[in-house]
């Protein structure tokens, strides 16, 4: 009972705000794993390449 009390306090005001924040930090953890990828990418080609 507690738990349905809480969603329906935080409900309508949680949706706002959440749904704008993760879609925020998705935005931001999507852009660094690129930038990660692209970084290992780059490191292991270039590794190769010395090594070749």
């Amino acid at each position: 009972m507690h738990g349905l009390m809480s969603y329906r306090r935080f409900g309508r005001t949680r949706s706002l705000h959440s749904d704008r924040a993760e879609w925020t930090l998705g935005r931001y953890v999507a852009s660094e794993l690129w930038l990660e990828l692209g970084l290992y990418v780059a490191t292991e080609r270039s590794t190769c390449s010395v090594a070749a």
